[in-house]
């Protein structure tokens, strides 16, 4: 079955706005996948297809999972039978009428996941027909919102691996019936997207609705290749030919510009792809070869502070206040690729925090079996105990990722610690990159920093995806004079960025990064700017620098042309902050710190302003509660040099 006509206007236009990246990324991005020659199953591998249950783990998977007996493997264990239950006792979920079904869909992937591996795990009846009758629901819906088509892609996951996981227990009509859903709901409407070789869809975008939409199609496809072999092949050997333009996005580093939460939605789902493929024909097709892939746990762990908080750039979520450090025993992360890149990369250092959480998880169910005082799990729990490997080298207590880390590629970023491990250590993250990226921010060279377990400047995250559309605004244009700049969040005024004239940072400009040679023990990263402001100074650079007293400097460099500029420095901070003469004091949570304000080889003495946006100023804005910003002004004359430094001293 095909979309009606009307359908498919609104489809493709959502396709055409959903991803508006610059063309210098897509540029790169681009060439990266054109060196990746992709491969697909050959006849021999198609015609030897397995019997189901073939998908992520066939029955003598389940029979080795059972026999796994080391501590991982029994807490991985205990939690899936715990979720199990819970999902028993969870209500029946109520799909709307018409329009999005996004959290359904995904709300009923876990439970199908969830109840059809414990299933095949423990041998429990009820929690066979709660996964069927689960399944029939979805099976049963008239569609799965193609207009919105990550709906689809999560849906006919769903279906997908409840079909081949349950196959043996469903009767031939229930099969049927499943089967026809995946291609009415699922398969069909997939192939009004039009194919080409620009990034402008989901089909074949360098986003994370590339792996979403095509992983959850393949693995639709794969399960239901009896009924439909032709259709089945079409849409598999289409999904292993556009993964490349998101697999390129990895590339040289690990870095995910799109920030951390759609760095877990985009790379989970390419690693169902790359499984799912290994599930059926023993070959991922080197899906998981591009450069820096393999690498980018590297990215998730290092942008994670030492308050535990993550530095949420981009379009990700606001968690907490993130003004004070977590305490190391209750921090939680339900990550359950970790798992994978573990197994993957031969190194159970790559999962750490996964596996104390884990335990942690473990504690509280068998001390406290209150739903309500549980740790939640990812809908992709299920896969995660599937992905555990045992036979993992050992942990070494005392191994962990460099301190000082500089990553280039699509989003540029570079991280200086004192110390892993430590809530009280000195840390600054700061990005480069481009505004112009989906779910991309005008927070070009802005930074996170944190010390004495205080995170003394914030990223407030992104905005309500549904505030922004209620003020009818073009959420996902990026280009320079978009409307979606006018949101606090998303536009400049939020980010630790500089500022000319109060001006937009340039969209189609990219921001590198270079790292300084270490020099008795002071470390730092020059992120060069100048193509933000390429119409607005001749040259400008931000330098951070950590020293051995743990102290950080933020150095700006800028030169002008024609024309002078008033130069705006912008800090934003949940602290207290007071005016003292050598700059500003910070004061927060019972610790302070002194900024030492400072222009370089001159006489000239910035103004300096704080400024209260804790209250939204605008229908698409929220409430930044407690958060103020420092704004450190300062007038260039024509054809100048200015540099301002600003140090930071934490005080005891």
């Amino acid at each position: 079955m095909y979309l009606k006509k009307a359908n498919v206007c609104i489809f493709l236009l959502m396709l055409l706005v959903v991803a508006k990246s610059s063309a210098q990324n897509n540029l790169t991005s681009h060439k990266v996948s054109q060196q990746f020659v992709s491969e697909y199953p050959s006849e021999k591998q198609w015609k030897n297809i397995p019997a189901h249950p073939r998908l992520f783990a066939n029955n003598s998977r389940i029979e080795s999972l059972k026999l796994q007996n080391d501590e991982v493997s029994k807490e991985l264990l205990l939690l899936l039978k715990n979720n199990a239950e819970k999902t028993l006792k969870s209500a029946k979920i109520e799909y709307p009428a018409t329009g999005f079904k996004f959290s359904e869909v995904r709300n009923v992937q876990g439970r199908i996941l969830t109840l059809g591996l414990a299933y095949r795990v423990f041998g429990d009846k009820r929690y066979f027909e709660r996964a069927k009758a689960e399944l029939m629901q979805l099976a049963e819906l008239p569609d799965w919102c193609p207009t919105h088509f990550l709906d689809v892609g999560e849906a006919t996951l769903a279906a997908g691996v409840g079909y081949d996981w349950l196959y043996n227990d469903l009767t031939p009509a229930e099969r049927e019936t499943i089967t026809q859903a995946i291609i009415k709901n699922g398969i069909n409407p997939s192939l009004d997207a039009k194919e080409s070789n620009e990034n402008k869809s989901w089909l074949n975008g360098n986003f994370n609705w590339n792996p979403v939409c095509n992983g959850g199609l393949l693995v639709g496809a794969l399960a239901i290749y009896e009924s439909e072999p032709k259709l089945a092949r079409q849409i598999v050997e289409r999904s292993i030919k556009y993964i490349p333009n998101h697999g390129a996005v990895y590339a040289p580093d690990g870095t995910y510009a799109e920030g951390t939460a759609y760095w877990s939605y985009g790379t989970t789902f390419q690693v169902v792809m790359i499984e799912a493929l290994r599930s059926v024909f023993g070959s991922s097709f080197k899906i998981e070869s591009f450069p820096g892939f393999l690498k980018t746990t590297n990215f998730i762990t290092q942008i994670v502070g030492p308050t535990g908080y993550e530095y949420p750039f981009s379009d990700a979520g606001h968690e907490g206040s993130q003004l004070s450090a977590k305490p190391l025993a209750e921090r939680y992360t339900s990550e359950p690729i970790m798992l994978w890149f573990a197994r993957e990369n031969g190194s159970r250092v790559e999962a750490r925090d996964e596996i104390n959480s884990i335990a942690l998880a473990k504690s509280i169910v068998l001390n406290d079996t209150l739903s309500k005082a549980q740790k939640s799990h990812s809908r992709h729990f299920a896969l995660e105990v599937l992905w555990w490997d045992p036979k993992l080298p050992a942990m070494d207590k005392n191994s962990f990722l460099p301190l000082h880390w500089t990553a280039d590629g699509h989003m540029p970023i570079a991280v200086i610690r004192s110390a892993w491990n430590d809530p009280l250590a000195s840390y600054v993250a700061i990005k480069g990159g481009t505004p112009n990226n989906s779910h991309g921010h005008m927070d070009v060279g802005s930074f996170i920093l944190e010390a004495n377990g205080v995170r003394w400047t914030l990223d407030l995250g992104g905005e309500s995806y549904d505030k922004m559309r209620a003020a009818k605004l073009d959420l996902w244009n990026y280009s320079q004079d978009s409307n979606r700049w006018t949101t606090f969040r998303p536009g400049p005024d939020s980010h630790n960025i500089l500022r000319f004239n109060n001006a937009r940072q340039d969209v189609s400009g990219l921001a590198t990064i270079s790292k300084l040679s270490d020099k008795k023990g002071v470390v730092g990263n020059v992120v060069d700017l100048t193509s933000l402001y390429k119409s607005q100074v001749e040259k400008v650079s931000r330098t951070v620098k950590m020293f051995p007293n743990k102290s950080i400097t933020i150095q700006d460099e800028w030169q002008t042309g024609e024309k002078g500029v008033e130069y705006t420095f912008q800090w934003v901070t949940g602290a207290k902050v007071s005016l003292r003469p050598y700059g500003a004091l910070l004061e927060q949570n019972g610790k302070s710190m002194k900024l030492k304000i400072e222009v370089i080889n001159s006489k000239l003495k910035p103004e300096i302003l704080i400024e209260d946006v804790s209250k939204s100023k605008a229908p698409q804005d929220s409430d930044n509660p407690g958060v103020s910003r420092l704004l450190i002004k300062l007038n260039s004359l024509p054809l100048s040099k200015t540099v301002l430094k600003i140090t930071t001293i934490t005080l005891k």
